[in-house]
């Protein structure tokens, strides 16, 4: 009876999930709603550090803290939304997190102040721990992203669906870093706050599956989680030590200016965005976990090298590391929804994502100290070690062909979960 009732509110809400033209204008509503996210995370990404830096004259250890909060933060609501969108309502709880960005961007569109910063921070998420598909500005809307695309999309062509929705997210991004190299600050954050209300509006009618409250993940699902959430662990210690001062860096460092700075960003954004199209063939020919250990051992041994070189071979570095850290990504998403049910994909995508960005948060703040009254290579080397310890969890998780965990919903051999074909 209870779960008669949720369905029927579901339904009413928008458009039944399991009709294929309601996935398909689905897919659109969401594919539109993530555009918009990423321009408006593009333009917070670029135009926040110089606003601590410049504005506001602090330092990278008050940006360090800030990031730092914005980690916590992120790290709170993606696990407690995470759960309640697996166990009370996925509609309302994912409307909810797409609804705090565009308060925290308001915030920042008048005369800022410390205090503004940090509630900004806060509630949008401005922990520069990764891109907005991994969970950045805004992340704490990600993981119920994540489980209403993966009702939308069949499971042996999600990693496809995922790698096209984060070329989506991670190219609008790329214009948004662009845009933010030119006019004043005010105006940013103002375009940031329509951009993400934006986000919300499209939102509304997209088709999400009814949640019956109370319920709870199986032993399996928490196995699952579990293995997941200690890899996520070290990922998010290795993004919280460097990604938020790699901008920091160059401005302290090289004093790169801000519209120079902001065309470097886009650069190595785009590739990065272009090369999560390569998730689909790397999942099919290697299998997840190889994907992940090779591309970001590239990305590792790119990081420890950058302190040690001139100005120019660094940009080249920094424009080069966002293609190999994220190109397996899409991979990583898609092999994690593939081995839970889809009631158990927000708790299992949020909790993954809250011990991530958590990890993220202590880094940050020590990679802040490091970088201003230590020395610069502290946060690269510490960077490189933690992407290689990631490494081996992965293998040791799942195997070196993922064959330890077999996929849910996913025919096939093991390993070959959700790799679909290129379009």
């Amino acid at each position: 009876m209870h779960e008669n009732v949720v369905a029927r509110g579901t339904a009413s809400a928008g458009l039944e999930p399991s009709r294929p033209g309601a996935r398909t204008t689905g897919l659109w509503l969401l594919f539109v709603s993530r555009l918009c996210r990423g321009l408006a995370a593009g333009l917070v990404t670029v135009a926040f550090p110089y606003l601590v830096l410049t504005d506001l004259r602090s330092g990278a250890f008050v940006l360090g803290l800030l990031f730092a909060g914005g980690a916590v933060s992120t790290a709170a609501l993606t696990f407690v939304l995470g759960r309640l969108g697996s166990r009370a309502a996925l509609r309302g709880t994912y409307l909810a997190s797409l609804s705090l960005l565009p308060v925290a961007c308001l915030l920042l569109a008048f005369p800022p102040t410390l205090l503004t910063a940090l509630a900004a921070s806060l509630l949008g998420g401005f922990s520069a721990t990764g891109s907005l598909a991994g969970g950045g500005v805004g992340g704490a809307a990600f993981p119920l992203q994540m489980a209403v695309l993966s009702d939308l999309t069949p499971p042996n062509d999600r990693t496809r669906w995922f790698s096209w929705f984060t070329f989506a997210a991670g190219l609008s991004a790329s214009a948004g870093a662009f845009v933010a190299g030119s006019g004043g600050l005010s105006e940013l954050f103002l375009a940031a706050f329509v951009l993400s209300v934006a986000s919300v509006f499209v939102a509304i009618p997209i088709p999400v599956r009814p949640i019956a409250r109370g319920r709870r993940p199986s032993a399996d699902s928490r196995g699952v989680i579990r293995r997941f959430t200690a890899t996520g662990i070290l990922n998010g210690f290795s993004q919280g030590l460097l990604t938020p001062f790699l901008i920091p860096f160059f401005v302290l460092f090289f004093a790169v200016s801000r519209p120079e700075m902001a065309s470097y960003t886009t650069a190595g954004s785009v590739l990065g965005t272009f090369s999560v199209l390569a998730a689909p063939y790397l999942n099919r020919r290697w299998g997840f976990v190889q994907a992940i250990v090779g591309t970001r051992a590239v990305a590792a041994v790119m990081a420890a090298v950058m302190p040690f070189v001139g100005r120019t071979p660094a940009l080249a570095l920094y424009v080069l590391l966002p293609a190999f850290r994220v190109a397996a990504l899409p991979a990583q998403s898609a092999a994690l929804m593939d081995r839970l049910p889809a009631a158990d994909r927000s708790e299992g995508a949020g909790t993954n994502q809250a011990a991530r960005v958590g990890a993220a948060s202590g880094a940050t703040a020590f990679a802040g100290f490091s970088l201003e009254d230590v020395t610069a290579a502290v946060p690269f080397l510490g960077y490189a070690a933690a992407l290689g310890i990631n490494a081996y969890l992965y293998v040791r998780f799942f195997g070196w062909k993922g064959e330890r965990l077999r996929p849910t919903d996913l025919p096939g051999p093991p390993g070959a979960g959700g790799s679909g074909s290129a379009p």
